[in-house]
C-alpha cells in the first residue's frame, strides 16, 4: 500500500469504527459558559487532562459582591462553591474579634474620657471609666450601648469586603430588613417576657425606689438598648453564625458554637448566670433559622433588656443590675421558659406572614 493511502487510512473515520456525523460549520460551537464542559482547564490541572471548574481570582479584601447558593437557610449565607471560602470565613472571624474588640474599647474610653471632663476631672480617669462602664451615671447608659452597637458597621464592613456579602443579606434570606416583622415581634416579646417576669413564683417582690432622675434613665434605656441589642445580635447570630455556617457546613454546628461564644463573653459569671445566657443564645439562634432572618432575636434581646433594666430603674438597682455576675438556677429555669415562649410565639407569627425561610431559587 503506497504512503498515501496508508495514511488516508488512519484518518477515515471507518478506520475506528464508529463513523463520527457530520455537523454543519454553525453546530461547531463552545459549550455554554458555566456548565462543566466549558471549565477550562485550571492551572493546578494543566497537563493532567482533567477539566477544573473555573472561578476568577478573587482577592481577599476586595471580594466582589455575589448571591448566596439557592435554598439554604439563614447560617449558610456565607457558604460559597469558590475556593478559598473557608480562610475567608477564617479570616473575617479574626477580623471581626479584632475589630470589635477594639473599636468598641475605643469608643468606651473616649465616651468615659468625655464624661470625666465634663464632670470637673474628680478622681482619676480609671475611676471615670468604671462609673461609665457600671451605669453609675447617666451617660454611661448611651456610651455603653452605642460602644456595642458599632458592632453592626463592623460586620457589616468585613461581610462585604471579606465574604462578599452585601448588607442585606446579613439581616434576613429577604434579603434585608422585614421591617412589619420586627414590628410584631418586638410587641410579642415585651408582653411575653414581661407576662413570664411577673408571673413567675421565683422572681422577688417587686420594689418600688426610683432615683430622681429615674425618668431620664428610663428615655435613655428605651433609646439606646435596642441599639445595643442589635449590635449584639449582628455580631454573635448574625456574622459570626454565618461565617461557622460557612466554615462548617452544618447550621446546627453554628447555632451551639455562637451560643456558647455568646455566653463565655459576659465575663464573670456563676453556672446559673451562665446557662441563662447560652440558653438564650441558643434559643435566638434557633429563631434566626426558624424564621430567617435577625429581626426575632433582636426583638427578643431588645424587650429583655428594656424590661430588665426598667425594672431595676424602678427599684433603684441599675448599677447594680448592670454588674449582676450571678444568678440562681429558679430564675434561669423561668428566664429560660420565657425565652423558649417568645421563641415559639416570633416564629409562629413568621408563619402567619409567611416569611421567607431560605434563601431564593434564583438571584435576588
Amino acid at each position: 500500500m503506497s504512503q498515501k493511502k496508508r495514511k488516508q487510512a488512519r484518518t477515515s473515520p471507518k478506520a475506528s469504527g464508529s463513523p463520527r456525523p457530520r455537523t454543519s460549520q454553525g453546530a461547531r460551537q463552545a459549550p455554554r459558559s458555566g456548565s462543566a464542559s466549558a471549565s477550562r482547564v485550571g492551572s493546578a490541572g494543566r497537563g493532567s487532562g482533567r477539566l477544573q471548574p473555573d472561578y476568577p481570582y478573587q482577592p481577599m479584601f476586595t471580594m466582589p459582591a455575589s448571591e448566596p447558593m439557592p435554598g439554604v437557610d439563614y447560617a449558610l449565607v456565607m457558604r460559597s462553591p469558590a475556593p478559598g471560602g473557608a480562610m475567608r470565613a477564617i479570616t473575617g472571624l479574626a477580623l471581626v474579634a479584632a475589630g470589635y474588640l477594639l473599636i468598641t474599647q475605643i469608643l468606651l474610653y473616649l465616651g468615659a474620657w468625655l464624661s470625666w471632663l465634663a464632670r470637673g476631672q474628680h478622681g482619676s480617669m480609671q475611676d471615670g471609666y468604671a462609673a461609665v462602664a457600671g451605669y453609675q451615671v447617666p451617660e454611661g447608659i448611651v456610651i455603653v450601648n452605642l460602644a456595642l452597637a458599632a458592632a453592626i458597621i463592623v460586620v457589616l464592613v468585613i461581610a462585604r469586603w471579606c465574604n462578599g456579602r452585601q448588607p442585606g443579606w446579613l439581616v434576613s434570606v429577604r434579603p434585608g430588613m422585614r421591617w412589619g416583622f420586627l414590628a410584631c415581634a418586638v410587641v410579642v416579646g415585651l408582653v411575653v417576657l414581661n407576662g413570664i417576669y411577673l408571673l413567675a413564683p421565683a422572681r422577688a417582690a417587686l420594689h418600688w425606689n426610683p432615683p430622681s432622675n429615674a425618668w431620664l434613665l428610663m428615655v435613655l434605656v428605651v433609646v439606646t438598648s435596642p441599639l445595643q441589642a442589635a449590635g449584639e445580635e449582628f455580631l454573635f447570630r448574625g456574622y459570626l453564625q454565618q461565617a461557622l455556617g460557612a466554615l462548617t457546613g452544618r447550621s446546627w454546628v453554628a447555632l451551639i458554637v455562637s451560643a456558647l461564644v455568646f455566653a463565655a463573653m459576659h465575663g464573670s459569671q456563676n453556672l446559673p448566670l451562665f446557662i441563662d445566657r447560652f440558653g438564650f443564645g441558643l434559643i435566638a439562634g434557633g429563631m434566626v433559622l426558624a424564621t430567617g432572618g435577625l429581626e426575632a432575636s433582636i426583638a427578643a434581646h431588645a424587650a429583655n433588656n428594656v424590661s430588665s433594666f426598667g425594672y431595676a430603674i424602678a427599684g433603684g438597682t441599675l448599677a447594680q443590675t448592670r454588674q449582676i455576675s450571678a444568678s440562681n438556677w429558679a430564675t434561669t429555669g423561668s428566664n429560660v421558659v420565657g425565652y423558649l415562649v417568645t421563641g415559639v410565639a416570633m416564629v409562629a407569627v413568621a408563619r402567619l406572614l409567611r416569611l421567607r425561610r431560605v434563601t431564593p431559587d434564583t438571584p435576588s
